[in-house]
């Protein structure tokens, strides 16, 4: 997936991965809505979001994200069976950034082999539509 955002690219960068040891969204939309820091190690940071799952519900996901050294990062997580692992690539465009997003979910075991099939689908149009509202979000207030 491809994105434009009117903002630089450290700015977008910094918006996605300077993160502080709590977050809470301002905007309700924005998935998760709570971010809390369990560790940071470098450029490793071991991370718990509070999603707004089905009917509302608060979902706890345990996230891994990697800041790398070319400046691009990756989220990894593990849910319902599946391993999810986002990548994503900030370039230069015209007034902003092109913003570069590969998502890939895979069954981990069993469980993730029913969900997968069920689900895996749906789940990366979600992540499609959610990536959007990022975007949207990261442009309004990326420092």
């Amino acid at each position: 997936m491809e994105l434009d955002i009117h903002r630089p690219p450290q700015s977008v960068r910094a918006w996605w991965t300077d993160l502080p040891d709590e977050y809470v969204a301002k905007d309700p939309r924005e998935q998760p809505h709570r971010i809390r820091v369990l560790a940071r190690n470098g450029h490793r940071i071991e991370l718990e979001g509070t999603w707004r799952g089905p009917l509302g519900r608060d979902t706890l996901l345990r996230e891994t994200l990697h800041v790398r050294d070319d400046g691009s990062w990756t989220f990894d997580a593990r849910a319902m069976g599946l391993r999810v692992h986002d990548e994503f690539q900030a370039f230069p465009s015209g007034d902003g950034t092109r913003l570069h997003i590969r998502s890939v979910v895979n069954p981990n075991g069993p469980l993730g082999k029913i969900v997968g099939r069920l689900m895996g689908r749906r789940l990366l149009r979600m992540l499609e539509k959610g990536w959007g509202t990022a975007a949207e979000i990261c442009e309004r207030d990326a420092p």
